[in-house]
């Protein structure tokens, strides 16, 4: 049973081939198999790369044959069909657009509707984003004050209460810069 879960243990080998050291061990069926595996993919990647140029390729000499034979009515038929597949997709684009940009407009002030309407779609969308998104400040109102302090009822004529609240009373008699008497 110990010699069933023994493996002999070898370097494993990096992408170039080369021994990386005692980096990781594994057994040498691993080993190959890795490497095999390695070199299938590799073989699958390259011939998907030539299937993928001779299918160009094949493309190119059926239309210049076709050319050749003056055969318009196919070469016709096969630009027509292309051309209908992406005026289907034009219009889907253009709908989605027009949809896009009247739901942006509608959280758009009135007067600021007509500029931005003849903006692009990427630009009415960061606009808007950015109009929806501000925050405005509380306005303020002419005879509130900003902050309000709080005052003491300090009894100015006891000593001890004059001591105790000092900074008060100088606070109160400085005049503020501004501020009109």
């Amino acid at each position: 049973m110990s010699e069933d879960t023994k493996q002999p243990e070898v370097s494993v080998a990096d992408s170039q081939g080369a021994s990386t050291g005692a980096d990781v061990k594994l057994s040498d069926t691993e080993s190959s198999l890795t490497y095999e595996n390695k070199k299938y993919r590799q073989r699958a990647q390259e011939a998907e790369a030539k299937i993928a140029e001779l299918e160009k390729k094949f493309t190119s000499i059926e239309e210049a044959r076709l050319k050749e034979k003056e055969d318009f009515k196919t070469l016709y038929e096969k630009a027509s069909s292309e051309n209908e597949s992406l005026a289907s997709t034009a219009k889907k684009w253009e709908a989605y657009e027009e949809s896009r940009r009247a739901t942006l407009l509608e959280s758009v002030p009135e007067e600021e509707k007509e500029r931005l309407s003849k903006l692009d779609l990427d630009t009415l969308e960061y606009v808007t984003n950015k109009i929806n998104t501000t925050k405005s400040n509380a306005p303020e109102v002419a005879g509130n004050p900003r902050t309000k302090t709080k005052e003491l009822k300090v009894d100015w004529n006891n000593p001890e209460d004059m001591k105790a609240n000092w900074g008060q009373l100088i606070k109160n008699s400085v005049k503020k810069p501004g501020a009109s008497s």
